[in-house]
């Protein structure tokens, strides 16, 4: 397995978390030189949060710089998260970031292609949802039916597709008689039955978002009108997905167009804030599973559609077709950075920053603000109109929102404490010691921190612990007990029922005072001692 060939290091104990009675007590250390500066994390989950056995693979881009955070070219959920790091030798920034595909695959799940992007800047963690081909999320309706054709693979009639459900959704499909079907080996498909799915969903409605492409509006390599290639945001105010199959063949394309006529959702708002009249033009881009980029397919005339409004083309090809607007970014990144009292006295927060336009949430992800990770970058906005709101991680509250500065500028935020009901600072720190050193080693990792109250639902994102060291207060140091869970590398570590005091700071080694862990103290020693004569 490809490795980055100077990728250095030592130690790989065991990682940490504290009680009050013995900080670190029961965790093991993972020290790195985290010779791995810049990059991102997906978290993946269906679309009720459930954790998805899902594989990952990078599919194009700039792959030949990618990583995972240990240096290899191996890519797989842990604690439903993977991470992807760029070679050092490569230094991304945010007008000219690392770009790559990435396919998230699981069985009895849709697949998903997502664009990743990394910055130079904090690039926090894109939220992916899963969705079910057979459970149908709010804001969708799914239709299938079968058709007899011909010895010859045609169609003997005419014959109609109707999506229509109380979520709004109507999408009208007509295939004309006579049409043959096309599979991948650009023959016609002879069988017995056509079966045909066709999936309507709003994509104002957040629930349907899992069944857009990608899992987001953002998208890369985008082919316009004009045949040249864009990244940006889509404002969508119509899609469906449709899929065929002839005696389990898929089909990919038609030897006669297809009808398809799509109702705008009633959420839509074009960009400029007009409204909508019969006649305006909307754009229809398309994007197929066998080649999951977006390219534009023509421009359609809005018509008055009773109460409502729709759009009508015709395709030769299947399979996702969107009618709306894309709106070009100025830059593959936007800079934002935050300042605030808290962060300038050490703490560490994590949360929800969303990019809303027409008050439609076209993008959004979670942070972890420190010092050290003010400057957040969110790729491909559009150059005006948008808004970026700040949310708690705790009760979704927004805590402060801003327009996104003009393009080529950074936006600056002032946001005050994100915790509603302050706590005093909760400090976690862990040193090393080798055992024939006298002074603690400061090579400590970099991991993604999860809590929860002892026993209770999910566990919730406290934060990124840099070299070792984070200072919060959404923890109580009253003698509530926690459950913790940190995750680095491939590994994952959990422990329960853990109460915290305001400083909690240990170190490992086997000096007096030291900790060294009293599940699995003699294998960490071993670890200890074999690391510490590599340095």
């Amino acid at each position: 397995m490809k490795r980055i060939v100077h990728y250095i290091l030592a130690l790989t104990l065991l990682s940490g978390i504290v009680s009050c009675d013995n900080p670190l007590k029961d965790f093991n250390l993972l020290i790195s030189t985290e010779v791995i500066k810049h990059s991102t994390t997906l978290e993946v989950l269906d679309t009720n949060g459930q954790p998805v056995n899902a594989t990952i693979k990078l599919l194009g881009g700039d792959t030949q710089d990618i990583y995972n955070i240990s240096g290899y070219k191996d890519f797989k959920l842990v604690s439903n998260l993977v991470n992807f790091g760029v070679d050092p030798k490569r230094e991304p920034t945010a007008a000219e970031p690392i770009r790559f595909q990435v396919e998230i695959a699981a069985t009895g799940y849709i697949t998903q292609v997502v664009d990743v992007t990394i910055s130079d800047a904090n690039n926090g963690i894109m939220h992916i949802r899963l969705a079910k081909p057979v459970t149908v999320p709010d804001g969708a309706v799914v239709v299938n039916k079968t058709f007899g054709i011909d010895a010859s693979g045609a169609l003997p009639t005419e014959s109609k597709i109707e999506v229509a459900g109380e979520e709004g959704v109507n999408i009208d499909i007509t295939i004309p008689q006579g049409t043959q079907f096309i599979g991948a080996d650009g023959k016609v498909i002879v069988g017995k039955a056509l079966t045909v799915s066709a999936t309507g969903f709003d994509p104002q409605d957040p629930d349907a978002l899992a069944l857009f492409p990608g899992g987001r509006y953002q998208a890369d390599g985008v082919t316009l009108a004009n045949g040249s290639s864009a990244s940006g945001t889509f404002n969508p105010a119509a899609t469906t997905t449709i899929n065929m199959v002839i005696d389990g063949v898929p089909v990919r394309q038609f030897s006669k167009p297809i009808a398809i006529e799509m109702e705008i959702s009633e959420g839509f708002t074009l960009g400029n804030g007009a409204p909508l009249t019969a006649g305006t033009i909307l754009s229809t881009f398309s994007n197929s599973a066998y080649d999951p980029t977006w390219t534009h397919e023509q421009d359609t005339p809005i018509k008055s559609s009773g109460s409502g409004y729709s759009v009508a083309f015709q395709v030769s090809h299947l399979t996702t077709f969107l009618a709306g607007e894309f709106r070009e970014s100025c830059a593959p990144v936007s800079i934002i950075n935050f300042s605030a009292d808290w962060i300038e006295q050490g703490f560490t927060y994590p949360v929800n920053v969303e990019a809303v336009q027409n008050g439609l949430v076209i993008a959004s992800r979670t942070y972890s603000i420190s010092s050290d990770t003010k400057s957040i970058g969110m790729d491909y906005l559009p150059a005006s109109g948008v808004q970026i709101v700040v949310r708690s991680t705790v009760n979704n509250s927004i805590i402060a929102q801003t327009a996104l500065a003009a393009c080529g500028s950074a936006t600056n935020i002032t946001i005050p404490n994100p915790n509603p009901v302050v706590e005093p600072k909760v400090t976690l720190q862990l040193y090393v010691r080798c055992p024939d050193k006298t002074d603690p080693i400061t090579l400590l990792p970099t991991f993604q921190l999860y809590y929860r109250v002892a026993g209770t639902g999910a566990f919730q994102y406290l934060g990124a612990v840099h070299n070792g060291f984070i200072s919060t207060s959404l923890l109580k140091s009253d003698g509530t007990k926690y459950d913790f869970r940190a995750v680095w590398k491939e590994r994952t570590k959990t422990v329960n029922a853990k109460s915290v005091q305001a400083d909690n700071s240990g170190t490992v080694g086997i000096k007096p005072g030291d900790i060294l862990g009293e599940k699995a103290g003699a294998t960490n020693l071993g670890i200890l001692i074999e690391e510490c004569n590599k340095l």
